[in-house]
């Protein structure tokens, strides 16, 4: 007979009932990360760590905080590679943590859904951390580099005003733009 490799969410769910295993399912599929939206982060705003925000990671901030050094870009190209482990190994950790609750608290189903789902949303990174990082990358961060880069490249506009006047004298006038 050839053993076949078990993974963990098969595991976890043989040693629930019918009634957690709902429960489990519900939480799971509520909060995993998929491996496509986190790279679809990463492609277009890895820079700036918002894929580790999503990955509800608060590293991601440092990512923000320090974009201007490219560190973080030298650390996206690394999370190419990376960022699988890091999904697998966070809806793995998901699975522990909704297990755990499930398994630790009481049977009585009105009240133990909804402090699994407290306990759940405490890890989370919330809307107004996801508001806040998009209102400094579009508020703050490309509008500099936007200025930055029209600052380096733009070519002065010089104007030479000469004037002569009836006694036969010149002024020259420079205005420069």
């Amino acid at each position: 007979m050839s053993s076949k490799k078990i993974n963990f969410q098969e595991q976890v769910l043989k040693e629930l009932d019918e009634f957690q295993r709902v429960q489990f399912v519900f939480f799971y599929r509520q909060n995993y990360k998929k491996l496509g939206v986190a790279y679809l982060w990463l492609i277009f705003f890895g820079v700036f760590g918002i894929h580790k925000l999503y990955l509800n990671k608060r590293i991601g901030w440092f990512y923000l905080l320090f974009c201007w050094t490219l560190i973080p870009a030298l650390l996206a190209v690394i999370d190419i590679f990376l960022l699988p482990f890091q999904v697998k190994k966070y809806n793995k950790n998901l699975s522990i943590h909704i297990f755990e609750l499930i398994r630790k608290l009481s049977s009585d189903s009105n009240t133990q859904l909804l402090i699994i789902d407290r306990k759940l949303k405490k890890g989370r990174v919330g809307l107004p951390e996801w508001v806040l990082a998009f209102a400094i990358v579009f508020g703050v961060i490309t509008p500099a580099i936007a200025y930055a880069s029209m600052r380096l490249t733009a070519h002065k506009l010089e104007i030479h005003y000469k004037t002569n006047h009836f006694d036969g004298s010149q002024s020259d006038l420079f205005l420069s733009i």
